[in-house]
């Protein structure tokens, strides 16, 4: 069951199942996204990533919502595992850091709920999160759409990092 719900969230996150279920899908690059960690050379990573809702889906309901990106887990062994939480307080890209400006060292977030991704690592990952119910609640509540933070865990040895920094994780979204 579980490899078939993956199965499934995959195709949604590629857009593949949209078409066939006449609903409205729309993509949203991340309007800030950065890495950050405790000490330079730690293996401890943490993602941020915001996303702007479009004025389209005002007053709407977003059935299905996908956050995607590509991971580097080079040097990595075992089962990874990404674990998303919504952010609580805003940040700036340019100044996110792991003391920053957050309550608690290394962010602030909802620890009432989170999604996760559990993988084999490896060099390349493409990682999909799906995270309707934050979007939803961002549509209700624009005021705190702070975006989602991505804390890494193992039991695995290596460092995690964006693929691509130039290229800005995504949002799907069908409605």
């Amino acid at each position: 069951m579980k490899s078939v719900v993956l199965f499934a969230l995959v195709f949604v996150c590629l857009g593949l199942l949209s078409a066939e279920a006449g609903a409205r899908s729309l993509e949203v690059e991340a309007s800030q996204a950065a890495v950050i960690r405790p000490l330079e050379g730690s293996d401890e990573v943490r993602l941020l990533v915001s996303f702007e809702m479009p004025g389209v889906l005002e007053e709407k309901s977003i059935d299905f919502a996908c956050v995607s990106f590509d991971a580097d887990c080079s040097g990595s062994e075992g089962a990874l595992s990404f674990q998303a939480f919504a952010l609580t307080k805003g940040w700036d890209a340019e100044t996110a850091s792991w003391g920053g400006s957050w309550d608690s060292p290394g962010g602030d977030w909802d620890n009432r709920r989170s999604v996760y991704w559990v993988g084999e690592a490896g060099d390349a990952k493409t990682v999909y999160l799906d995270v309707t119910d934050f979007a939803n609640h961002w549509l209700k509540e624009p005021s705190k759409n702070f975006g989602i933070i991505v804390k890494v865990s193992g039991p695995f040895l290596g460092t995690f990092a964006l693929r691509d920094m130039a290229a800005k994780p995504r949002l799907r979204i069908l409605y």
